[in-house]
């Protein structure tokens, strides 16, 4: 999912990476099989407002992600 849906998720909505919130999820489906047997899967819902399992590595990914916003906030307040 990390290494192509959600790119793809982005390029097709115009979305950047700092837009997207830092705990969410996505629930699917299984879709119709392909022409060769393999499953498909269809996008059921996308979760933001109730996560409730938090991975091992999520407090740190939170921790990256609210310095690289301080950061950025007290880059563009010091003008640059």
């Amino acid at each position: 999912m990390e290494d192509e849906w959600t790119p793809q998720m982005m390029a097709t909505l115009g979305i950047d990476e700092p837009s997207l919130p830092v705990i969410w999820d996505a629930d699917f489906l299984y879709g119709p099989r392909d022409a060769t047997g393999a499953d498909t899967y269809v996008l059921c819902e996308i979760n933001a407002s109730s996560c409730f399992a938090i991975p091992e590595e999520a407090p740190a990914a939170i921790a990256r992600t609210v310095r690289q916003c301080l950061l950025l906030n007290q880059k563009a307040g010091a003008g640059g």
